[in-house]
């Protein structure tokens, strides 16, 4: 059975792979190097905190590099043409405004495996990212959420 692809912008795949490339050098060079110096400090392994945390880092890193590895080898780079300015669809980067607030912001649709808050990156399948595929400049959605409704306006549109 054929694996589903991620679609992931350039920018999220760079991003992605220079994860991975920190989480190895971390897991294959850093840790192991800390975990020699603390078997050095001698004691009993199972009461040494420092070895004991190493070793929740390890594995935490272990499984940080098979989900990237998993993700970039699932993933299909979306190519810049098909990438629209004209309405809302993965990779398009757009201001909205919150309707409610008279505040907006800067956000991207994304593929979840690229979501950023933070950074203003919104899944295309959140509840806000769904309403959104398709938006025009100056249309407006309406989400219902826990929370609430929100109503947002799309004010500008333009490829990353």
């Amino acid at each position: 059975m054929k694996k589903e692809s991620i679609r992931l912008t350039r920018e999220g795949y760079d991003l992605m792979k220079q994860e991975l490339d920190l989480a190895q050098k971390t897991l294959y060079e850093e840790i192991p190097e800390k975990l020699k110096v603390s078997k050095l400090n001698g004691g009993d392994l199972r009461e040494n905190k420092e070895y004991m945390y190493l070793q929740s880092q390890q594995q935490y890193y272990e499984r940080e590099v098979r989900r990237l590895t998993s993700v970039l080898e699932a993933s299909e780079i979306i190519p810049d043409e098909e990438i629209s300015s004209e309405e809302i669809g993965i990779g398009t980067r757009f201001i909205l405004q919150d309707l409610k607030i008279k505040e907006s912001g800067t956000f991207s649709l994304v593929s979840p495996a690229e979501v950023d808050l933070e950074k203003g990156k919104i899944s295309v399948a959140s509840p806000v990212g769904r309403e959104l595929i398709g938006k025009r400049e100056g249309e407006e959605i309406e989400v219902e959420l826990p929370s609430g409704k929100l109503r947002f306006r799309v004010i500008a549109i333009n490829k990353r």
